[in-house]
């Protein structure tokens, strides 16, 4: 990594703003290679990637909560309470 650019750069702006994005491989093949480009000389933005990757990881091993039947039912007549107005 030669760092070309000053970490914090526009490059690092942008590139921070595509990330979830570039995670859920949401973008083209040129946009993740202008990311991929970037971050093979920026090592601050390889490590924030790493750990939001960490992250999300994380919080994906995290038990999902169930919603009480009392709390699906009531839901349930709500909604068919406002649309049966309409």
């Amino acid at each position: 990594m030669t760092g070309a650019h000053e970490h914090g750069s526009e490059a690092c702006r942008e590139l921070l703003a595509r990330l979830s994005e570039y995670l859920d491989d949401e973008l083209d093949e040129a946009a993740c290679a202008e990311i991929e480009s970037h971050m093979a000389d920026c090592e601050p933005c390889v490590a924030f990637l790493r750990s939001l990757r960490n992250t999300v990881a994380q919080i994906g091993s995290l038990p999902q909560p169930r919603l009480p039947e009392d709390v699906k039912r009531s839901c349930a007549e709500a909604y068919e309470k406002f649309h049966g107005r309409r």
